[in-house]
Formats: structure tokens, C-alpha cells, sequence
């Protein structure tokens, strides 16, 4: 049924539309679009697919200044025609269901026609990904059953928000609970998607929701009215993509008692390359470059549409951060789900509650500190129920992490969180953890962020280490940190082939423990080379004479410029694109200041004895370990880094019998070190003037081990508890490593 309404709606818009005209392209698109979906979601109520103007004025479905509009367009009544005539003996069963298949696929221009392709960007540019309707009655269920627990009265009407309701999937699980509790209810919802919300009104009526009981309106939440909007400018602009204009801005003075739903996770930024890519072929703006050229190429009719686009985004984005509203969370780059967690808070009354679904970032990455830190000073954040992807509950990476969560505004109780959640039927059942305010500041004392832990065992484990060791930043004060050369962002100092005056840059891939020999793209085709999500070739033999070769190359000079606060000594580089389930996050090795991209963090100390430190400790397991519970995302950022605990110098200078050789901890260190880095003839400098002993007659993977042996005697662990840590990272030591080296 998808692919012919497809195939209905790309042969309207080549037929009726120019276009060579980007906004009127996607004007059709959506309006097509909304009336096919008007046609289908009417024949849901009752099975007819006549009188479709009428009725949908007759259940409030639009105003009849908007349903005119969309019936003015050119071909929108024929579609109206086509669509009824397809649907006529079909049943409309879950019309929500098909809108997100249908949103699956983008509209793209080809060889003068529309037509439609595998991708996503219309769902990316909404932020907005489908929830389940079961996921939303156990989120809806949860919060709504804390409320009536919270309620010192039972009030007349339980009054109930989503900011972002899409196709009412939350709204409707609220109706059913309050339902079954023989409770009213007031349900109330926002988006700035003018389908889903058509969809959710039309869902509701089929739920015999009552039209006084249901207040649902086009809007985006995390923009002020500018006190001129009327209905019909915002729904155009709706209707165009321009989600972010002012018109779309609007003012929710009310307070309710629950707010709940799945907010958008996006950046609000325009992003180009799909904005583009609808109109323009992928070759022509695979880089900023050829973006650039393709803009200033277009018709001044697209580019008047480009540059509004770019236009709203920034008004947006400004307003945003003047805006109290969003106080504790419009730091960096604005994160909407984020943003719209603290709007939740902000409109719920003094005994409120509020379930959202977020990226678990917002408890872990230190750009949302603050909001952690009031919301757990003051309580308001009492339960968190943290899922991975790996089930694919979301369309989305298997490694990405979501939580929901809960705010109580009258909460007496400490947090409680349940981890490694993979589905979620009766996921509030699962066994939690207490954590205090108290225990954040112990373990991030920057930023209070909650660690990844799984257990008791894990939280208690963090806790001592911390207790016992200084973090990074408080030793490493003099550290410096850098991300230096962007592929994109620098793309007009980057060529592909080496030029004289250009310097090879290092990618993330040529890195793995211990060695910056892992992988090259030498005799690689072209295509392999540079097509999406390219793969190195592996070095067979990292002790070999063979050294990385690089598909891209900078400017001399713009390097220098770039690297001005480094020395020309070693630096420690490591993968910052990494995830906690992987066979080992942090992969470190140190090199020669060099050109290296942004898929490598690096840092460097004035001291080459602080340098051999930190390069032991980045790749042992227990470093790695503390890491695992700490690291949000998939960016191994210098923040993480700054806040792992580290040994102090003291413990560095104790002696112990190690494989039968007696010598200060730092000596058996640096001894295995200068093995591992013997064939690398670029590093040989930083081990000079160290003193060390000769090892022989062993693996390379067997020194290594030996090293994360000596590391943990660093920390103060006990061996049993250096080989729990080892037997965890069960997908680079086997059990038989792990029993006869540690």
C-alpha cells in the first residue's frame, strides 16, 4: 500500500510541479502527502473515502482556512480522487503505522522526476523516531500510576501533556489507563508535524475521545510565539519543512499533571547534505565544497528557499539561548531532547510527574551537569531506566543508549536506576541501584553524571577507586588536548593525492593498542578508499617494516597554524569514536606530532616520563574498565579522560618481584613498553634516557597482559581483582589467557 501511495504522490508532483524549484517541490510533497493521509485516516473512522472536505471540517480535524489551502494547491483534489479510489476496498487498520512506513523512504528529483529512495531524512530533520504502542502504555502506565499514588486529593481531570505527540501513541495510552482506573482525563498535545497531527486527532476520535477533552495543536514547544502567528502562516511553513520559523513558535501557559512522551532527538542545526540531497545527485555534494559550489549555482529562487531554511534555524537557535526556559540546557549544541525534558519540568504543577524517553547523554555527557545537578539536589529525578538498542527497539545504532526517565517534583527519595535493559514489557519491574547525590560527586565531581554501572558491585568498585586516587585532570594539570584537523571543516586545505607542501594525515584506524601501525590504505582502489564508511586494509605484522599510508593530505602550513600549542615531541594519540561494548574503548598508542583527523584525540605533556605513564595507563584494562563505566556515547572526549581516577606518583616508585625480577614499578613499565615500540622507529626518542631491562621470549599480546598486571598493582588492586576486570573484557582475553597470565 506504501509504495503505490509513493508512487501516487511522485507522479503528482512531476506532473503538476515544477521541479527545477526546490520549495515548491516540497510544498507538494507535503501537501500530497497530507491529503492522501486525510483520505486514509477519515476511512479508518467510518470506511468512506467521499466528503472528505467536509468531514474533516465537521470533526475539527483543520480549520477551513488551512483545509481550503491544501485544497488549492494544484493536483491536490485529483490525489484526493486517486487516493480514495486505491483505499476504497482496503482496511485502514493503523494509520500511524503507515505514516512512519511511509516516512522510512525520501523523495528525491532524478532525470527530471520525483520519485523516492531508501533514507531517512525526513524522520532526521523531525528528530522523530516511532515508538512502539506498548512501549508507550508501560512508560504511560508508570507515570500515571506515580501521580495517582503522589496525589494527597483526587482531582476532577487528570490532565495530561506530550510536547512532541507525533501520532498520539503516548496520548492514546493515556486514555486507555485512565480509562481502566475510571479516570477523566484532559489530553493535550503538540507538534510541528501538521500529518501527526491530523493522525492524532483522527486516532482519538476513533477512541471516542470527546472534542472537549482533546487539545491538540500545531506548534513547536521550544519557540516563543512572536505574537503575530495565525494558523495559516504556521501551517504553511509546517507544510514546507521550515519547523523551526517563528510562525511554528507558540506559548503553553498551562500547567499539567503529567507530561510524558519520546521528544525528538535531534541538533537543531540545518543540515545541508540532506537538505540537498533531495534535490541534487549524492555526487555532486559529497563534500562542504561541492555544497558550496551547488548552492551558489542554484536559481535564486532555491537559494532564497536554502537560505530561509538556514535562516530560521539560526533565528531559532538564538532565541533558544537568550530563553530561561531552557537555563540548564541550552549549553553547547542544543539537543532537543534535552531541551524539551526541562520544558516538561518547567509546565508540570508542584506535584507533577514526567516520563520521557531521552538519550541516556542527557544523564551522562557533562554538557547537561547542571540540569544532573539541580534535578539531583532537588530530587526531582527519582527513577531511570536505562535500555541499549541491541533488540532494536529504535530504528537506530544497536550501540546507542536511551533511557526513561522520571521526574517527582515532591520526591524524598534518592535515585534509583535499572540498567542494560533490552526490552521493554515490564521494564519498571527491573532490580535497581540506590545513588545518592552524595556518590555523583564522589565519582564525577565535575560534572555529577550518573557512571554506565550494572551492579552494586560496579558502583561500590568506582567509589574506592575514587576515594584512593586522584583523577587525571588533578595530576595531569599541565596536560594539553587537542582534536586538530577536520576532514569537513578543513576540506579546502585536503587533497586526496600527495602534492609537495602537503603532510599525510593519521586516521583513527591506523591506531590499536599499543601501535600506530594497525592498518594503511595502500594499494586500495579508489572506490574503497573513499566510499561511505571506507575500511583500511590490516597491517598482517605491526612489528613488520610497513608504516600506515593515508588517503588524505593537508597543507603544510595550515598544519603548523593548527598545531601551534604542541611541541614537536611525541604526542598520546587514541580513537575517540569508540563504544563501552567493544572489544577494548580505549586504543592508544603515542606518535610524532602529525597531521591526524578528528577521529583521533591526542594530548601531550611537557615530560616524557609523564608521556610513558599516561600511554601505560590508556591502554591498560583497568584504565579501559573505568572508562566502560563512565563513557557516554560513542566519544572518548578529553572530559571522560580528565575524570578517570589515576595513580599517584608515589606508587611508582614501589618495588616488587614481578616474573621473577625485583625492580620499581615504573622500571617493569617502561621495560615492557620499549619492547612493544621496539620496531617502531619514529618513537624510539621517548624511551632514551629511561632505564629498563631486556624482555624476551614473549608475545606481544602476553607483555601486554603483563602490563595491565602491573597497572592494577599501580591502583592498589589485589590480583583477583585485576582478573575479574580481565575476565570482563572476554572479547580480547580468552578464559585460558586470562587464567594462565593473570
Amino acid at each position: 500500500m506504501v509504495n503505490r501511495l509513493r508512487e501516487l504522490i511522485a507522479t503528482s508532483i512531476t506532473q503538476n510541479g515544477n521541479i527545477n524549484s526546490w520549495e515548491e517541490t516540497r510544498n507538494l510533497y507535503s501537501v500530497y502527502t497530507y491529503v492522501s493521509f486525510l483520505v486514509m485516516a477519515l476511512k479508518s473512522i467510518d470506511g468512506k473515502v467521499t466528503d472528505i472536505k467536509d468531514r474533516a471540517l465537521g470533526l475539527k480535524i483543520e480549520n477551513e482556512e488551512n483545509i481550503e489551502w491544501i485544497f488549492s494547491q494544484p493536483g491536490s483534489e485529483k490525489i484526493a480522487e486517486e487516493v480514495a479510489r486505491f483505499v476504497k476496498d482496503k482496511e485502514i487498520t493503523d494509520i500511524n503505522g503507515l505514516y512512519q512506513d511511509f516516512l522510512s523512504v525520501d523523495f528525491i528529483v532524478y532525470n527530471n522526476q520525483v520519485g523516492f529512495t531508501g533514507g531517512k531524512n525526513s524522520r532526521d530533520t523531525l528528530g522523530s523516531y516511532y515508538t512502539q504502542e506498548d512501549f508507550a502504555y508501560e512508560i504511560s502506565k508508570k507515570a500515571i500510576e506515580e501521580y495517582i499514588a503522589n496525589c494527597s486529593e483526587e482531582s476532577d481531570k487528570i490532565k495530561v501533556v506530550d510536547f512532541s505527540c507525533g501520532g498520539g501513541a503516548f496520548l492514546l495510552a493515556a486514555k486507555k489507563i485512565c480509562d481502566e482506573k475510571n479516570r477523566k482525563v484532559d489530553l493535550f498535545g503538540v507538534d510541528v508535524d501538521p500529518i501527526a497531527i491530523m493522525i492524532t486527532k483522527i486516532r482519538l476520535i476513533n477512541e471516542h475521545v470527546d472534542v472537549s477533552n482533546m487539545h491538540i495543536y500545531l506548534g513547536n514547544p521550544l519557540l516563543k510565539s512572536n505574537g503575530q502567528n495565525n494558523s495559516r502562516d504556521s501551517f504553511i511553513m509546517a507544510i514546507k519543512g521550515r519547523y523551526y520559523n517563528s510562525n511554528l513558535g507558540i506559548d503553553i501557559d498551562d500547567s499539567y499533571d503529567i507530561a510524558i512522551g519520546n521528544p525528538p532527538w535531534e541538533k537543531i542545526r540545518f543540515e545541508e547534505k540532506k537538505f540537498l540531497s533531495h534535490y541534487v545527485r549524492s555526487e555532486l555534494i559529497d563534500t562542504k565544497k561541492n555544497r558550496d559550489i551547488c548552492v551558489a549555482c542554484a536559481s535564486e529562487d532555491n537559494r532564497d528557499f536554502y537560505s530561509a531554511m538556514v535562516i530560521d534555524y539560526d533565528n531559532a537557535k538564538n532565541e533558544i539561548k537568550k530563553n530561561n526556559e531552557f537555563k540548564d540546557t541550552r549549553a553547547g549544541e542544543l539537543n532537543t531532547y534535552a531541551l524539551f525534558t526541562e520544558y516538561a519540568l518547567n509546565h508540570v504543577l508542584s506535584n507533577g510527574i514526567v516520563g520521557l524517553i531521552v538519550k541516556s547523554s542527557l544523564l551522562k555527557m557533562p554538557v547537561y551537569s547542571e540540569f544532573m545537578k539541580h534535578n539531583m539536589s532537588s530530587k526531582n529525578l527519582f527513577e531511570v531506566y536505562m535500555f541499549v538498542n541491541r533488540k532494536k527497539i529504535f530504528n537506530i545504532d544497536s550501540r546507542e543508549e536511551f533511557s526513561v526517565v522520571y521526574y517527582k517534583k515532591q520526591n524524598k527519595k534518592d535515585l534509583q536506576i535499572a540498567v542494560d535493559i533490552e526490552e521493554y514489557k515490564g521494564f519498571y519491574d527491573r532490580k535497581k541501584i540506590g545513588i545518592s547525590c552524595e556518590m555523583l560527586d564522589l565519582l564525577n565531581p565535575e560534572t555529577s553524571m550518573l557512571p554506565n554501572i550494572s551492579n552494586n558491585e560496579e558502583l561500590n568498585f568506582l567509589c574506592d577507586i575514587y576515594t584512593h586516587n586522584p583523577t587525571f585532570g588533578e595530576k595531569y594539570k599541565d596536560c594539553r588536548f587537542g582534536r586538530l584537523v577536520h576532514l569537513t571543516s578543513h576540506s579546502q586545505h585536503i587533497l586526496r593525492q600527495y602534492q609537495e607542501g602537503y603532510l599525510p594525515i593519521y586516521e583513527g584506524k591506523f591506531i590499536e593498542l599499543y601501535t600506530g601501525k594497525y592498518a594503511t590504505f595502500k594499494d586500495m582502489s579508489m572506490h574503497e578508499k573513499y566510499k561511505s564508511k571506507a575500511t583500511a586494509r590490516a597491517i598482517v605484522d605491526v612489528t613488520g617494516e610497513e608504516y600506515p599510508e593515508s588517503r588524505y593530505y593537508i597543507d603544510s602550513e595550515v598544519w603548523n597554524n593548527l598545531s601551534k600549542n604542541f611541541n614537536d615531541g611525541f604526542v598520546i594519540a587514541w580513537r575517540s569514536l569508540t563504544s563501552a561494548t567493544n572489544r577494548r574503548t580505549m586504543l592508544a598508542t603515542v606518535l610524532p606530532l602529525l597531521p591526524t583527523c578528528q577521529s583521533i584525540q591526542l594530548l601531550q605533556m611537557n615530560e616524557n616520563d609523564d608521556m610513558i605513564q599516561i600511554l601505560a595507563l590508556f591502554n591498560s584494562i583497568v584504565f579501559d574498565y573505568i572508562v566502560r563505566l563512565k563513557m557516554a556515547g560513542l566519544d572518548l572526549t578529553q572530559t571522560i579522560v580528565k575524570q578517570i581516577p589515576v595513580p599517584p606518583d608515589v606508587n611508582y616508585e614501589n618495588t616488587v618481584v614481578f616474573h621473577g625480577k625485583e625492580d620499581k614499578l615504573k622500571n617493569h613499565i617502561t621495560s615492557r613498553l620499549r619492547f612493544l615500540y621496539a620496531d617502531d622507529i619514529r618513537v624510539n626518542g621517548l624511551f632514551e634516557n629511561c632505564y629498563n631491562y631486556e624482555i624476551a621470549d614473549k608475545s606481544r599480546k602476553q607483555v601486554i597482559a603483563e602490563l595491565d598486571s602491573l597497572i592494577g598493582y599501580l591502583y592498589g588492586l589485589s590480583k583477583e581483582e585485576i582478573k575479574r576486570i580481565a575476565k570482563s573484557f572476554n572479547k580480547y582475553y580468552t578464559n585460558k589467557e586470562v587464567e594462565q597470565w593473570f
